[in-house]
């Protein structure tokens, strides 16, 4: 009876295992990222870091470009996904996006459309 279970336990945990996206796997996204923003109307691809910092529980994302530097507001962690706003010349800006071990992958949404954001972890 015990190596039945037992063997019924390593057979799920290789189950497990093998269906399981790596990729996905994260404990805490915490660290620099170097970011870009992809199909921007009318303009080129942004680039810059994300720096991602946990403050007495909460979740804070910073951007930085040649442009300057903005905090997400609202920023919210739910496992690997990243959602929060910010304003860029008066233009409302969501973000939605997925950390991954090795980055990030989301995207902005705004009045005028989507646009892809990636960011590769330091």
């Amino acid at each position: 009876m015990k190596i039945k279970f037992l063997f019924s336990f390593a057979l799920l945990s290789l189950l497990f295992v093998s269906t399981t996206d790596a990729s996905t796997i994260i404990h805490d996204p915490s660290g620099t990222y170097d970011f870009e923003v992809t199909d921007i109307p009318d303009q080129a691809d942004v680039k810059g870091t994300m720096v991602v910092s946990k403050e007495n529980g909460a979740v804070k994302v910073t951007f930085s470009s040649s442009a300057g530097e903005l905090e997400l507001q609202d920023a919210k962690l739910d496992g690997h996904k990243l959602t929060g706003k910010f304003e860029v010349q008066g233009v409302l800006i969501k973000l939605k996006g997925t950390f991954t071990s090795k980055g990030f992958e989301g995207q902005l949404d705004t009045e005028f459309g989507a646009m892809g954001i990636s960011g590769t972890l330091r």
